[in-house]
């Protein structure tokens, strides 16, 4: 339920990134292809492959190759890490599909593993649904790996222990038992966040006016997303 707040919360940014994206619409240097990272939500989808351990989904790694060397050599580092990113980017297309359902660009997906973009021809441009993907997409990156940390997805990190939950004890009725206190396992929001930075905006080296928008538009993802963990402590727009 949280995350599905979350990750709507972006629509409310679409708005401020509008009027960005248009003015770099006007400033094209040329049609830009897009990312192909997106296409990596085709490694968590059902497939015939047997995992070496009962119970566990075993990930198609032929989306691999839409990667970037950073990108592959990252996943090679966190082993784990590439369903919880697999993860993400289903959990950012069903909400951009969710937006878009009425619309005549409804947020679909014909390009999985053809060597181009998940999006299809509208990342050429830099309009308004554009920015909405690349935000989304980061936002739900980092919440998926975050999340991933306190499940125990990712062999290289664990929950966050610094940011317990304050409140009563939750008294039990079984005699000589002791009252349930949560025990600290959050999130890792400081690992999700930096892990997301590095991976998303891989290939992004912010040269021109149009790379400069989409890490513009990958932070203000991610920086939402952390608005709506630490609403006291980061201002939200």
């Amino acid at each position: 339920m949280k995350a599905t707040i979350i990750i709507k919360t972006i629509v409310l940014m679409t708005l401020v990134v509008d009027e960005i994206s248009r003015a770099y619409a006007k400033h094209r240097e040329g049609k830009y292809k897009g990312t192909h990272w997106w296409g990596i939500a085709k490694a968590g989808e059902p497939n015939n492959l047997a995992p070496m351990t009962p119970g566990l989904m075993l990930m198609d790694t032929t989306s691999l190759t839409l990667l970037r060397n950073k990108q592959r050599r990252m996943i090679r580092e966190h082993p784990g890490v590439l369903q919880a990113i697999s993860r993400g980017v289903n959990m950012a297309l069903q909400e951009c599909q969710h937006q878009f359902r009425n619309r005549r660009w409804n947020c679909s997906t014909k390009n999985f593993l053809t060597g181009k973009n998940l999006f299809g021809k509208i990342v050429d441009r830099g309009f308004r649904e554009t920015a909405f993907i690349y935000a989304i997409t980061s936002a739900g990156v980092t919440h998926a790996v975050s999340r991933a940390c306190a499940e125990g997805v990712i062999e290289t990190c664990t929950c966050d222990t610094t940011h317990q939950r304050r409140g009563p004890y939750i008294q039990n009725s079984v005699p000589g038992v002791k009252d349930w206190e949560w025990g600290g396992c959050s999130d890792n929001i400081d690992f999700g966040y930096k892990f997301a930075r590095m991976f998303v905006d891989t290939g992004e080296r912010g040269r021109s006016l149009r790379e400069k928008m989409n890490l513009h538009n990958n932070e203000a993802g991610r920086m939402l997303f952390l608005c709506n963990i630490f609403t006291a402590i980061i201002p939200c727009p």
